[in-house]
């Protein structure tokens, strides 16, 4: 046997408003502590590049030892980089790039 199930329209007026407020206010809140940060310091010093290092430099590191989704901004980034330093990038970020493609099939 399936349940009946009742649909009724809200009534949104003022004298049943504070009737949802007061239920509403009946509930109990839990509280729970909220992490600062969704990552972890140790994560953070994973994914932290020396900001000394030039954009083709950068872009070599990230696709050597980054994760994901750094490598896919450095690809994202490659029309600047082509543009910044075309034979730099050619010579250097390009290989990563065919080179980190390679290992994903």
């Amino acid at each position: 046997m399936h349940p009946i199930i009742i649909f009724s329209k809200m009534d949104f007026s003022q004298s049943n408003l504070f009737g949802y407020i007061e239920d509403l206010q009946e509930l109990t809140i839990i509280e729970r502590p909220v992490r600062r940060s969704l990552k972890t310091p140790e994560e953070i010093e994973r994914l932290t590049v020396d900001e000394e290092l030039s954009d083709i430099e950068r872009a070599v590191y990230l696709l050597s030892s980054g994760q994901d989704i750094q490598g896919t901004s450095v690809v994202a980034n490659l029309p600047v980089l082509m543009r910044q330093s075309p034979a730099e990038t050619l010579r250097r970020v390009l290989p990563k790039i065919r080179a980190a493609t390679l290992t994903l099939y």
